[in-house]
């Protein structure tokens, strides 16, 4: 049986958390917010970014939180997106990241890597680009990653073997979102414009 979101912890599942306050869902102007996934996603990463750990060099990729700035307190950090501009937004195909980061996060990111035009689509990138980006981190280091499911398969396949060192799905309820007993892997798009279900994991050096 699922949990309600009000019921569980935001970061249930991840088992070096720290107990946090339950789960509010995130709503914004940009990008019709409440109505899709990142009502899930963001107050999850938030939750994850400030359990306690200290963060140290930061890196995101995929030009998100920016777009929450005015009511979210976010970290310093290095931000790539290969095709988006914006304020200190470096473009960057992911591959060409270097450097050593404590916390890496990508939000909704991922999943097109290798598999939505311009590129060309070539199974089994977005898992590179996960591997990639793992590889970067330092002994210590953590990366969140989220991706909404259903969209990109070969990437659902590799992330229902969980090669996370723990993570979570959430589906979609009605007007909200629900913590699944197991990891669920739903059509993308079935009942709305937007995800069914949301992966979020933890990926340690």
């Amino acid at each position: 049986m699922d949990s309600d979101t009000t019921d569980r912890d935001t970061t249930a599942g991840f088992s070096s958390t720290p107990a946090t306050s339950t789960l509010q869902l995130f709503d914004h102007p940009y990008n019709t917010t409440i109505l899709n996934e990142r009502a899930v996603e963001i107050p999850v990463v938030m939750a994850w970014l400030y359990r306690g750990d200290p963060l140290g060099d930061v890196l995101e990729v995929g030009n998100v939180l920016q777009h929450y700035g005015d009511v979210l307190d976010v970290p310093t950090r290095r931000i790539v997106d290969r095709y988006e501009t914006g304020p200190h937004v470096e473009n960057l195909d992911v591959f060409d990241i270097t450097g050593r980061y404590d916390t890496i996060i990508t939000i909704s990111t991922v999943e097109h890597v290798g598999w939505d035009p311009p590129e060309p689509r070539t199974p089994g990138r977005s898992v590179e680009a996960i591997e990639h980006l793992a590889s970067l981190l330092t002994p210590t280091g953590r990366m969140l990653v989220t991706v909404p499911t259903g969209w990109n398969q070969p990437l659902d396949d590799w992330l229902a073997d969980r090669p996370a060192a723990a993570a979570v799905t959430f589906r979609r309820d009605g007007d909200g979102w629900v913590l699944t007993d197991d990891l669920t892997f739903l059509p993308y798009g079935a009942t709305t414009r937007w995800a069914e279900s949301v992966f979020i994991g933890e990926f340690r050096s």
